[in-house]
């Protein structure tokens, strides 16, 4: 009787958990709901979507042959952007801060990713440590009951903020709940902290004679900051969400949502170095250790601080390599995402905006243009956005290091009490991860400072310089083509071969040189008319097999008509037989010109993937353009748009693919894969026709067989 009811209150508790816990858990990713994403954006996904060179007919949808399906996973390889982050916003390239919601879905949260963790790392410093020190015996003075209190309470708030972050961004709990918690729990770990530091600041400092502020009461203030600062964040990115900007989550991949489990490493192991540290290095308190434990892992290295004895060079040994490694783990991953993320989004929304304008003065002016002018005109177009990004990238990293530079020399030099030349000389220094350690901070604001300062200032250097380094890469080449043309003077090859690259560069959108692989083919297709016609002839014999069956195929269309002719002559009883014959017949002509378009797709099939594979980011010139259009049969106009494109010449257009930031080979090998599919599709339902018809007359039941237009087809993620 007991075990019974025992057993059944055990079960209604699972169910009230399981209940319970899926109530907090947000909605799983899935296929659907990338799809309700892709279809709130097809008018601009529309040159991947609709598989036709123009835009449909108004009457199209009625009637026409359905569309078939693109699936996520195909739109995601053809584009070099990252595709959930743009569909997860309400606000689309090209419309009015689309920039600004981006980066508060996308930075924010990682912004406030790396600030929880460093803010509980030195407020768990700031609980260790007291906050008052006799500067003449170094005595540090117990500090008040309340005022360790309100520390531990502002420390125990911060922890559950940042329990809750996390949960937030491995997607354990609901978006609102884990938003609302950590804004509450830091809003109050904050005030909490800046109760304690005002009772301190004016009532303890008074109880004794030669007392200053120690190591633990700077780390006190610098946490409330960062409590303050990622409860701003958090504040921004949930106002979005309640603006309808964005939906009820982080608007982050998996790779992001990954930073904040190595910060939370980094963290965790420097407290573990800080306190292991104090206990091996004589004289030096807790704050002391965090500030060497901070310079061993930047591998900075001042060298005003080092360990005597062998169990502390042992410690050191370990936690410097451990150390680092989670550090190069931090900067790696911040440096995919400041490249993969940002940079395409701008670029597609800076993009987007040009194409409008210039179209809108198309329109207002009454000017047609022609598809060749407005194919020039939007690779220049890209070309011109991508210089100004690339620019406006460079003066960013340039205002940032100074930034870091003077104004951290500036702080140090009021600090310090340096002057600001060896500030800034320290400064610079300790962000090439230099340290010679003529000059390393010795007051106890200068230590916390230091700490803050380089763990932000140095990774991201090392990300600023690492990107920089591609641009100084280009410029170089740049450089030393005009020091050979300089030095020696250009023959009339060379002056040909200049010409051609400004017209590639026009046309195709890549950054050649006189000496690149695309310019030397370019030269042989107009200089070498022997290899050319070569050329053609190697395409006709690729194409015998094909001329073969098509002569076959003819040759039974003529039989069918000889047949045709014999059986009305004769008008005997096998004009039925005949007549089954001859639909026999044209079924196998139709079928054998079905797959000889199979092999054609496919024929051209190879040399779009050998581009997807060495080279993703080719760009094809207008000529490759049309002849893709003409192989896929997608080169005629709609005579209902032909008013409408006159402004846009079609390339310009809302139906251009060249709107999008396109993979190119990845598109043409998507486009051809749908013609393959549909070709096939085609066949199948052939088929099933025929066995329809075959049970029908042998059986006398209809058999419906599903349509292979229904059939869905499955890809590996």
């Amino acid at each position: 009787m007991f075990d019974g009811s025992k057993s059944s209150s055990t079960s209604s508790f699972k169910d009230a958990f399981k209940r319970a816990s899926s109530s907090l858990r947000p909605q799983p990713l899935n296929d659907k709901r990338a799809i309700e994403s892709i279809q709130r954006y097809q008018d601009i996904l529309s040159p991947i979507l609709i598989n036709r060179y123009q835009t449909p007919r108004p009457n199209e949808d009625s009637f026409a042959e359905p569309r078939r399906k693109v699936t996520p996973i195909a739109i995601k390889h053809s584009l070099d952007i990252p595709l959930e982050s743009i569909l997860n916003l309400y606000v689309r390239p090209g419309e009015p801060h689309f920039v600004m919601w981006f980066l508060i879905s996308s930075y924010f949260p990682l912004i406030a990713a790396c600030l929880g963790p460093l803010s509980n790392m030195i407020s768990i410093i700031a609980l260790i440590e007291h906050w008052r020190v006799d500067v003449k015996t170094g005595y540090y003075h117990p500090d008040p009951h309340k005022v360790v209190v309100l520390n531990a309470l502002s420390l125990a708030l911060g922890l559950v903020g940042n329990i809750s972050l996390l949960m937030n961004f491995s997607r354990s709990v609901k978006y609102l709940i884990t938003q609302c918690i950590s804004i509450f729990s830091w809003f109050c770990a904050c005030m909490f902290l800046v109760a304690g530091i005002l009772i301190t600041n004016y009532q303890a400092l008074d109880d004794f004679i030669n007392i200053q502020r120690s190591e633990g009461f700077y780390f006190a203030c610098f946490t409330a900051a960062y409590y303050f600062l990622c409860m701003s964040i958090l504040l921004i990115n949930f106002a979005g969400y309640r603006l309808n900007k964005y939906p009820p989550t982080f608007n982050l991949d998996q790779k992001q949502r990954t930073l904040m489990v190595y910060t939370i490493m980094f963290s965790a192991w420097s407290v573990a170095g800080a306190v292991a540290l104090t206990h091996l290095i004589k004289e030096i308190s807790y704050g002391s250790a965090l500030y060497y434990c901070t310079v061993s892992i930047l591998t900075i290295g001042l060298g005003d601080i080092i360990p005597k004895t062998s169990g502390a060079k042992v410690v050191v040994l370990i936690f410097s390599l451990v150390g680092v490694l989670i550090m190069g783990l931090i900067v790696a991953t911040l440096r995919s995402v400041i490249l993969s993320s940002a940079a395409p989004a701008v670029f597609w929304n800076d993009t987007e905006i040009q194409r409008r304008r210039y179209v809108d003065k198309l329109m207002t002016m009454n000017k047609a243009i022609t598809p060749e002018e407005a194919f020039h005109k939007i690779r220049r177009i890209r070309n011109q956005v991508k210089t100004v990004r690339t620019n406006i990238g460079l003066l960013m990293t340039v205002l940032v290091f100074l930034g870091f530079w003077l104004l951290g020399g500036m702080i140090f030099h009021f600090i310090e009490g340096w002057s600001y030349f060896h500030s800034i000389y320290f400064c610079f220094l300790c962000l090439l991860t230099i340290g010679y350690g003529d000059y390393a901070p010795k007051t106890s604001l200068g230590r916390v400072f230091f700490i803050s300062w380089a763990i932000s200032a140095v990774p991201l250097m090392t990300i600023l310089v690492s990107n920089v380094g591609d641009e100084l890469y280009d410029t170089s080449n740049q450089l030393s083509e005009w020091f050979s043309k300089w030095m020696f003077s250009p023959d009339n090859a060379y002056e040909e071969k200049k010409a051609i690259k400004r017209e590639i560069k026009e046309e195709c959108g890549d950054d050649v040189t006189v000496n690149s692989t695309i310019l030397a083919e370019e030269l042989r297709n107009d200089l070498d008319l022997t290899l050319r016609e070569y050329g053609d002839d190697a395409e006709a014999n690729s194409w015998k097999v094909e001329d073969e069956i098509e002569h076959e195929i003819s040759d039974l269309d003529g039989s069918e008509s000889t047949t045709g002719a014999a059986n009305a002559s004769m008008k005997t009883q096998e004009t039925t037989q005949s007549f089954k014959l001859r639909k026999v017949q044209r079924k196998i002509s139709n079928r054998a010109r079905r797959h000889l378009e199979v092999l054609k797709y496919l024929e051209k099939l190879k040399p779009l993937i050998s581009d997807c594979v060495t080279n993703p980011m080719k760009k094809y010139s207008l000529k490759q353009w049309h002849e893709f259009f003409e192989i896929l049969e997608l080169d005629e106009t709609p005579k209902e748009v032909e008013e409408t494109s006159k402004y846009d010449g079609f390339w310009l257009g809302d139906y251009s693919p060249l709107r999008l930031p396109l993979k190119e080979p990845n598109f043409m090998v998507l486009k051809v894969y749908n013609k393959i599919e549909e070709t096939v599709a085609r066949l199948i339902d052939e088929e099933i026709d025929d066995l329809k018809m075959m049970n029908n007359q042998d059986e006398g039941v209809e058999i419906e067989p599903p349509a292979a237009s229904d059939r869905k087809v499955q890809f590996e993620k």
